[in-house]
């Protein structure tokens, strides 16, 4: 049984066993750190898709820039599904989850036709994975950690902003070198 169950486990039964702060968590704070980079590098640097979803599909500004709206707001949007979700299976399979639909949003979205083709498949479903990812990728640090519980998330935290920093000239490079279609589906 894992560390996360036997504290589960330990509450039902009335008694409270702290978090090891350490050891396993460690990994756990690692891999929250690379949720954070991917998801967040991914939906920051959108401006630099926004360029050639303008370009190629000769839709208004505004119309295009619906795409990274609706992205951020059913990630956002989704925290009380995801925290039911996490509460009824836990924090691994609704991670795996959301990383097989966000992957999916985006490699499909390699055949869009339309901008509004990108509303569903980047807006709503790549959104409604990374929704999935986001509560999961901080509640489980908070398993492990008590003592250093703060420390410990501003670490998986912070590859939101390395995500950005990296992501950008990454993004520039694909589109540069494989189109934007080609971008998508690297990026998935």
């Amino acid at each position: 049984m894992t560390q996360a169950g036997s504290i589960k486990k330990a509450e039902d039964d009335g008694i409270i066993v702290s978090p090891p702060d350490g050891g396993w968590g460690w990994v756990v704070v690692f891999a929250s750190f690379m949720i954070h980079i991917i998801a967040d590098g991914i939906t920051y640097t959108f401006g630099i898709l926004y360029v050639e979803y303008l370009w190629y599909f000769g839709e208004s500004k505004g119309d295009t820039a619906w795409i990274a709206s609706i992205l951020v707001g059913v990630t956002l949007g989704s925290g009380p599904i995801a925290s039911a979700f996490t509460n009824k299976y836990g924090c691994r399979p609704v991670t795996i989850a959301g990383a097989i639909i966000s992957s999916i949003g985006m490699g499909i979205s390699m055949f869009a036709p339309s901008v509004a083709f990108l509303y569903l498949s980047v807006g709503l479903l790549t959104g409604f994975g990374f929704g999935l990812i986001y509560l999961p990728a901080i509640v489980s640090v908070t398993c492990y950690f008590d003592k250093k519980r703060s420390f410990a998330t501003g670490i998986a935290v912070c590859g939101s902003g390395i995500g950005t920093f990296l992501f950008a000239p990454l993004t520039e490079w694909l589109v540069q070198n494989f189109s934007w279609k080609g971008a998508m589906l690297i990026l998935s």
